[in-house]
């Protein structure tokens, strides 16, 4: 059981503890025995013994885990009341207008953290412009103008540019080269240099596709 449970007992559950707490005289307990069971006085002495000394000692033991709860229990709300804060004197009632600028400064700090988040800059250049606009007190725009802030986006941006020419470079680069099958020839005109040269290139091409060469049939 843990402490939301303990902490929120029914009035039936309570009534339960009550009554487990109250002390049943042993003579009860034997009566209720005889009653259940049908046992004769005499003749099943001993059976009603056993049972009455077994049910004696079961009301004990609940007894003894009941009366454990309710201390931890008591012992709860005694540190529940103890960590509860102290009420408001007269001159720390509600303040409107404190509220109002606690307010503000996290609707500011939302703002400028959504300002920050939408420059399209990397995370280091990110957290100098979070940076210089701490130490100037200054919003996430300003000090993304900042002079320091403009070299580092500008040579950002350059080195940007410079990357993306070069992967340009590279890529008109491999367009220019054709892929052949051996399957699938391509359709020249041998009558012209170039369309011999394209076979050429062909044939140069599909070597590695064979195990021998596929003019002479010798071996590679």
């Amino acid at each position: 059981m843990d402490k939301k449970d303990l902490e929120n007992l029914t009035p039936e559950a309570l009534a339960a503890e009550k009554a487990a707490l109250e002390e049943v005289k042993e003579d009860d307990i034997r009566k209720n025995v005889i009653s259940e069971f049908g046992f004769d006085e005499v003749d099943d002495a001993e059976r009603i013994d056993k049972l009455v000394a077994k049910e004696v000692s079961s009301r004990k033991e609940l007894s003894v885990a009941i009366g454990q709860k309710i201390k931890y229990r008591d012992s709860l709300a005694h540190e529940k009341k103890e960590t509860l804060p102290p009420p408001l004197e007269k001159d720390k009632q509600f303040n409107q207008e404190e509220f109002d600028k606690r307010l503000g400064d996290g609707v500011r700090k939302e703002l400028e953290k959504r300002d920050l988040e939408s420059l399209e800059y990397p995370d280091d250049i990110k957290a100098e412009i979070q940076r210089v606009a701490s130490i100037q007190n200054v919003s996430v725009k300003q000090a993304a103008r900042d002079p320091y802030i403009s070299a580092k986006v500008e040579a950002y941006e350059k080195q940007k540019k410079a990357d993306e020419a070069s992967i340009s470079r590279t890529h008109k680069a491999g367009a220019g080269k054709k892929t052949y099958d051996k399957d699938n020839p391509p359709e020249v005109d041998m009558a012209t240099e170039e369309g011999r040269k394209q076979w050429d290139e062909y044939l140069e091409a599909i070597k590695p596709q064979y195990p021998y060469n596929p003019i002479t049939g010798a071996g590679r």
